[in-house]
């Protein structure tokens, strides 16, 4: 048994390690490459809920806010799902990652359409980034505050 365990043990080692080599050079990447953004938070400055249709009464919220240079741009919008009477929005940019871009502050504003189908009559909050503001919420028309 002694002889099975020093050329067998030895082996089996190798052969995983030979397995798991690829893994740990080149991590879990799908294959499309190295990485070509970089991720981050828009920076907000305000935010208001407005009706956009009556019947059925749909809200979205304007955002305004700016980018810190021309190369960035709004990513994506994410609304995730309401707790209470409290809407949380996360709005995210992306910006070549080895591109050379001018430091220049560009504002942007940008419509968001808010998920209220099924939400009691009440005083809501909503929050962009960070940036509060609030609203009435009847169940079918809203009144900022």
């Amino acid at each position: 048994m002694a002889r099975w365990v020093r050329v067998v043990l030895p082996r089996v080692a190798l052969l995983g390690l030979l397995v798991l080599l690829p893994f740990l050079l080149f991590g879990c990447r799908s294959g499309k490459g190295p990485a070509e953004y970089i991720f981050g938070l828009a920076d907000v400055s305000s935010v208001e809920v407005r009706m956009v249709d009556e019947y059925p009464t749909r809200l979205s919220a304007v955002v305004k806010g700016v980018l810190r240079d021309t190369c960035t741009r709004i990513d994506s919008v994410r609304q995730e799902p309401v707790s209470g009477n409290r809407l949380v929005l996360t709005v995210t940019t992306e910006r070549p990652l080895n591109q050379v871009c001018a430091q220049a502050v560009t504002p942007f504003e940008m419509t968001a359409p808010l998920m209220m189908e099924g939400l009691p009559p009440g005083e809501y909050s909503i929050s962009v980034n960070g940036i509060p503001t609030t609203f009435r919420w009847s169940g079918s028309t809203a009144i900022p505050q």
